[in-house]
């Protein structure tokens, strides 16, 4: 047998709820063990830990596994610009096992997961063992190679293949319904990423994997198929509750016509979505790619051990609902604003862009002691100063780091002139010509550039989000 040889980085002891999915699954002892104290070691493919993955990141994958002889390696459409959309399928059971990923471009952390997986599938050949004879797995790593290429949502048309189920207007779209109804899976697994901003319940804890058994119709009947969904996500989440206690939540289940989860279940597939999510101090989202490749780990055990079956509908409702758009990047809390002959307090709360340096816009002000922050400073003792616009010279400017912090420590945030003539060796955002700078009041949507004062000097800078502290 040809190996599938994909690099690997340092191993990470992964809790899970299994060994083997062994055929004594269904004995109480064995069940009970497996759900408590037992571990997978999985070793996360090398090359994938980006914010952003896209088709020439996981192409020498695919092309590894074309030469394997234990992947069956297919390509079954191309998008829209005519990037080829692989499925790559291992497994000869009768139980049909569906995984799919990036259906949205700019949601990559499930498809490094996917390559884990193979990767364990691949290396680990007795627990490859335990399930290969019961299931067959087919995985599409990557639906959107156009959108991801862009690093977008949506495809090229501008069309959100995820609410094209019914009307099929795109060929991303058309490629994953075709798969659904001739493989005409058992389970299948729909892999996404959500905001960042997401919170379980009111915890203050970000949500770094939600779940949902997708709704078949208005109602939210809960027929067999969507039944074993909920059993199958309750065993699920012993892994997510021992890999990252309570930063797991469940969505609305409200039916959503348009979106392949909820087809899916109408045509009778049990559906399991899975959304990676945001945990402090994990920009490129490893600790929801880790849990994302346990999850997976589990469920082929428990599908090929029918475990689930042991599991009640109550675990699954026991999952905390999702708060959207809960956390804010950064949070000051009590500053206070001097305007005229006015004088109040705010917290100023702020959201990154994607890269979370250069957009930082305000979110929101007023009270927001009801949310969570990934970074909150107490500002009490701070008193708001819009910042001043620095003319560039008309012969230029060269701006170092030094110079900067000197300009910043005066009272200029900005610059104003020709931007072609200001050369720049720092690596702080620096504003040129800014369109909505604060001025004496924050507001609302306006760009994170201001300073918090103490004493008539500046203690904080907040260029574009960037938070700079002054001793």
């Amino acid at each position: 047998m040809k190996k599938l040889m994909l690099p690997v980085i340092v191993s990470a002891i992964i809790a899970a709820t299994a060994t083997s999915g062994c055929a004594l699954a269904h004995d109480p002892k064995s069940h009970d063990e497996k759900k408590h104290g037992h571990h997978h070691e999985v070793e996360l493919v090398a090359g994938l830990d980006k914010q952003q993955i896209r088709f020439a990141d996981i192409e020498p994958f695919i092309e590894q596994a074309k030469q394997s002889d234990l992947f069956r390696t297919e390509q079954v459409g191309n998008s829209y610009q005519g990037r080829p959309i692989y499925r790559i399928s291992v497994g000869d059971g009768d139980t049909v096992v569906f995984m799919w990923s990036q259906m949205h471009g700019d949601e990559s952390t499930a498809t490094p997961a996917l390559f884990d997986l193979m990767q364990k599938i691949e290396n680990d050949p007795e627990w490859r063992a335990s399930w290969a004879d019961d299931i067959t797995l087919h995985m599409i790593p990557m639906v959107n190679p156009d959108g991801a290429e862009l690093a977008q949502r949506y495809n090229v048309q501008g069309i959100d293949v995820n609410r094209d189920a019914v009307a099929l207007q795109t060929p991303e779209g058309r490629v994953l319904m075709t798969q659904g109804k001739e493989l005409q899976p058992d389970f299948g697994f729909n892999l996404h990423d959500q905001s960042r901003y997401y919170e379980v319940g009111n915890t203050g804890k970000t949500a770094t994997i939600s779940v949902l058994a997708p709704a078949y119709n208005h109602a939210k009947d809960i027929n067999d198929s969507r039944g074993r969904a909920m059993k199958l996500i309750g065993d699920l989440n012993t892994v997510t509750d021992a890999m990252i206690p309570g930063h797991v939540g469940r969505y609305n289940d409200t039916f959503a016509p348009r979106a392949f989860g909820d087809n899916f279940s109408a045509m009778g597939i049990s559906t399991i979505l899975i959304e990676s999510g945001a945990y402090p101090q994990d920009p490129n989202r490893q600790k929801a790619r880790a849990a994302n490749v346990a999850m997976l780990v589990r469920a082929l055990e428990s599908i090929a051990s029918v475990d689930y079956a042991d599991v009640t509908l109550e675990p699954y409702h026991s999952i905390p609902m999702n708060n959207s758009n809960s956390f804010k990047d950064v949070i000051f809390d009590g500053v206070q604003i001097v305007d005229g002959e006015h004088n109040y307090r705010i917290d100023i709360g702020i959201n990154r862009s994607a890269d979370a340096r250069w957009n930082g816009a305000i979110r929101e002000v007023g009270d927001l002691s009801v949310f969570p922050a990934f970074a909150r400073y107490d500002a009490e003792e701070l008193t708001y100063a819009a910042g001043k616009a620095y003319s560039i010279p008309s012969e230029g400017l060269t701006l170092s780091h030094h110079e900067y912090l000197s300009l910043i420590k005066d009272g200029f945030t900005h610059f104003s002139g020709d931007a072609s003539t200001l050369k720049i060796s720092t690596h702080l955002p620096v504003l040129v010509n800014p369109r909505s700078v604060p001025g004496s009041r924050p507001q609302q949507r306006e760009t994170a550039t201001f300073l918090l004062q103490k004493q008539g000097q500046v203690a904080i800078a907040v260029l574009a989000g960037v938070v700079l502290q002054f001793n």
